[in-house]
């Protein structure tokens, strides 16, 4: 994630729209980063993908499932070792651990820790985004 602070004391009109331009800044990093990040996410029916959204500076793939996935371990009921889980069942780690296998049939990069994956090939493209969206909205 990318964080921005300044302190400016005694131009609160300039530190009003400082922060201003770095909030809109960081929402336009976090759409880019997760368009980018989006190839790198395990996708068998397009939910996790299509339900993803952006919220200030927050990617935030939805559902208990988007947590399963990004850890990339198998997750069994603790009471019938099943990957199927009662409504309201909490999962623990299958024992011995089991690493999930992504179908990558939609989405060829397809991992766990999808962000990092994406983090490491883009995070040059996305400090080029933020100094120019932030040098647009202060102008």
């Amino acid at each position: 994630m990318l964080k921005f602070d300044i302190q400016v004391s005694g131009f609160d009109g300039i530190q009003e729209k400082v922060i201003g331009a770095l909030d809109k800044s960081e929402h336009i990093v976090a759409i880019q980063a997760a368009k980018d990040t989006a190839p790198f996410v395990p996708m068998l029916t397009g939910s996790l993908t299509n339900r993803t959204k952006v919220e200030g500076g927050d990617i935030i793939y939805p559902g208990p499932y988007a947590r399963y996935l990004y850890y990339g371990k198998l997750m069994v009921s603790p009471s019938t070792g099943s990957a199927w889980a009662e409504y309201g069942e909490t999962k623990v780690l299958a024992r011995p651990e089991k690493d999930l296998t992504f179908n990558r049939a939609s989405h060829a990069l397809a991992q766990a820790h999808w962000f990092e994956a994406s983090k490491s090939l883009n995070m040059e493209k996305w400090e080029n985004v933020a100094r120019r969206a932030t040098a647009r909205e202060l102008k």
